[in-house]
């Protein structure tokens, strides 16, 4: 069920922005860090922020804390799946770059009815995943269980065979970045720590060598593979 706060998609935004801030990491959940992720000025935050509490959607803890209550988590799941089918939609349909998804489907999510989202599903035969290799969650709110790491996690002193999951959310440069250089999905790859704190890492694959800062190395995913490309 959408908010009454939601007719121009700023409450569904704030809703995958809070569960994502919560899913990646184990920081506390704050307005800055929303404000921070959402690029929005601290606070108009705060006034969003006191709305969703009002609404039962968010509690808000000790230490200004925020979390999804059940209610605001199955909400959220709700605004991840329509987004991310909206991806699948502009990418696989239209074609867009992965650089031009997300603003799309921002902008499209506020006037999708469910009967387009069913419509788009079924000429997509029902997508799992999005263009970034991120899980589509079920109508009901589940949501595939992640087993991989940052790439920069996985990288060794000496080459580690890698499979590339998934793009975390990242800044539109780093998107751009990415999508010229091809690490999609499944991709099959080498990597290789350059610093000490693997912040820089050498990338080996089919498609392309080169090296990835922090930027790019903080929102590739991967899993170990015993049979990369060389």
């Amino acid at each position: 069920m959408r908010g009454k706060s939601d007719r121009s998609g700023t409450r569904a935004r704030y809703l995958r922005a809070i569960w994502s801030l919560t899913e990646n990491s184990d920081a506390p959940v704050t307005v800055t860090g929303i404000a921070r992720a959402l690029s929005f000025v601290p606070g108009s935050v705060s006034e969003q922020v006191k709305r969703l509490v009002d609404d039962g959607i968010i509690d808000k803890e000790r230490y200004k804390s925020l979390s999804l209550t059940p209610t605001g988590h199955l909400e959220a799941m709700r605004a991840v799946r329509t987004n991310r089918i909206l991806r699948c939609f502009l990418h696989d349909a239209l074609d867009l770059p992965w650089s031009e998804l997300a603003a799309n489907a921002d902008a499209l999510e506020a006037s999708s009815s469910p009967r387009f989202l069913q419509r788009i599903e079924a000429s997509l035969d029902q997508p799992t995943h999005d263009p970034y290799g991120q899980p589509i969650p079920t109508p009901d709110g589940h949501i595939e269980s992640r087993r991989d790491a940052r790439l920069r996690e996985l990288a060794r002193p000496r080459w580690a065979p890698v499979r590339i999951t998934r793009v975390a959310d990242a800044p539109l440069e780093t998107l751009v970045f990415l999508d010229e250089r091809h690490p999609r999905p499944d991709t099959r790859s080498r990597i290789q720590a350059c610093t000490a704190e693997n912040d820089i890492i050498k990338v080996r694959s089919a498609e392309w060598h080169g090296t990835l800062l922090p930027a790019g190395a903080g929102v590739l995913h991967a899993s170990l593979h015993d049979e990369a490309a060389r």
